[in-house]
């Protein structure tokens, strides 16, 4: 038995709780005593093998459901997928179902899940690492409840939602409630895209879906209406160019989606760099700007310059947020995007400039749990869903709770308030009463699913210099 020579304790403990967690649930919890009384005897004599699939539950009697199943891969990445099927069946059928990369392999004990989405361990070696494990659970439609049984033993029905996490012993998942409006969500934003061209009514709202879809990992290539029409990534093929050279902002959104939705970067596309002016350390004038060309560098990987930070930091307002542009005075979402894009470059969450950001934002939070654009504006000071959104995705990037005490107002928080907002069809409203509204409604997805700007980080490669265009007949 290997030892932990830093304590002198046998590591049997930390293995016996993996494998209850990865496998508790294809075993009664009487077989799980079993298997902690016979630890060593299951460590060494059952190896794992690896399996190409594994088989649905017979369904009697055969009945249509729907369900939901929620992956979390780390602290703020996250995906989920809708699922038709025919109940019952296991939640490790369900799993299969969404599309998403499994890895499974089989043991003595049954099934265990080895990776989600390339997240985890390889089959011939499922339990390579001591110290994280694929949790199971079920939403129970307030809080998430460890199953008793593992996901090849346990029998789902209609309305189902299954979360499955990366991460250690104990470690929590995002709600399940916020995740499935955003499904609802999505699943409108898809009955907007233009059969013409694939794209959302111009490049702005084009740039806010592609940041929607990949918040969930749908990539902007499959991203269509039909089959056989223009996807979200033959619209950027033809856009990119127009839009990114409008400015470093542009680009930087552009960046922050196209990585995201794991789109090829167009050739005749302007990255942020470009807008980069050494000597003042300035991609675009104002915290807005600045930051969203930041997210994108961070997005390509691309170091982003001391000096561009320093420049950032300097726009805070004494004792305040920061302003979108020279002279606008303080507000929320340019406060929320400055914040994540410091973050993002690595700035502590405990630096005086973070914290003064958090304590304005807490100071304008309105008595509904939401937030205004800004606490004094001539135009307004109500809750809307853009500022709720921006604001909630800071708070998890600043590792804070959106729905904890310290964000709410009596029983009203941020995701409350933001919900509230969301109409039966699936779209949200700006603010009460406004009717259905695309930008909020795709600035929404991303606060709901729990993501953080930038949304994924990687080297994009080029796009083909050929591209033939798709004819919708």
């Amino acid at each position: 038995m290997k030892q932990d020579v830093s304590t002198g304790w046998s590591l049997s403990s930390r293995w016996v709780a993996r494998l209850r967690v990865r496998i508790a649930g294809m075993v009664t919890a009487g077989l799980v005593l079993t298997l902690l009384l016979s630890t060593t005897a299951a460590h060494a004599g059952h190896p794992v093998a690896p399996v190409a699939s594994v088989p649905v539950a017979s369904a009697a009697p055969a009945d249509e459901a729907h369900g939901t199943v929620i992956v979390q891969l780390g602290d703020h990445e996250l995906v989920a997928r809708p699922i038709t099927f025919t109940a019952p069946i296991s939640g490790l059928a369900a799993l299969q179902l969404s599309g998403l990369e499994v890895v499974a392999a089989s043991t003595s004990y049954g099934t265990v899940v080895c990776s989600i989405e390339g997240v985890g361990c390889p089959a011939d070696n499922c339990f390579c690492d001591d110290s994280v494990f694929w949790g199971y659970k079920s939403w129970d439609g307030a809080v998430w409840q460890d199953y008793m049984v593992g996901a090849s033993e346990s029998s789902l029905g209609d309305g189902a939602v299954e979360g499955w996490r990366w991460g250690e012993w104990g470690s929590a998942m995002w709600p399940a409630q916020p995740v499935t409006a955003a499904l609802r969500a999505l699943d409108w934003l898809k009955g907007q895209q233009s059969l013409a061209d694939g794209g959302y009514g111009g490049d702005g709202g084009s740039a806010e879906v592609l940041m929607a879809i990949g918040a969930n990992g749908y990539g902007a290539g499959a991203w269509r209406l039909q089959a056989g029409s223009p996807s979200l990534s033959h619209y950027w093929l033809a856009h990119a160019r127009s839009y990114s050279g409008q400015g470093a902002a542009q680009a930087g959104k552009l960046a922050v989606g196209a990585v995201a939705g794991k789109m090829c970067w167009p050739r005749s596309a302007v990255q942020p760099g470009d807008y980069y002016d050494e000597t003042t350390g300035i991609y675009a004038e104002g915290s807005g700007p600045q930051a969203w060309a930041i997210l994108g560098e961070v997005s390509l990987d691309q170091a982003v310059p001391a000096e561009a930070i320093a420049y950032l930091k300097g726009l805070a307002q004494p004792g305040s947020g920061f302003e979108w542009g020279p002279g606008w005075g303080a507000d929320t979402n340019a406060t929320a995007l400055a914040l994540q894009a410091l973050i993002a470059t690595g700035e502590p969450i405990s630096s005086p400039v973070v914290m003064e950001g958090l304590a304005y934002l807490r100071g304008v939070q309105n008595e509904d749990g939401g937030f205004p654009y800004q606490p004094d504006s001539p135009w307004g000071t109500d809750s809307d869903a853009n500022s709720t959104a921006y604001v909630i995705e800071t708070l998890r990037a600043a590792g804070e709770d959106p729905n904890g005490v310290a964000w709410s107002k009596g029983d009203k928080t941020p995701i409350s308030f933001l919900l509230s907002l969301q109409l039966n069809d699936g779209s949200f409203e700006w603010q009460e009463g406004q009717g259905s509204n695309p930008l909020a409604t795709e600035q929404a997805v991303v606060a709901l699913l729990g993501r953080t700007f930038p949304l994924r980080t990687a080297e994009t490669a080029w796009c083909p210099a050929v591209h033939l265009p798709i004819t919708v007949r």
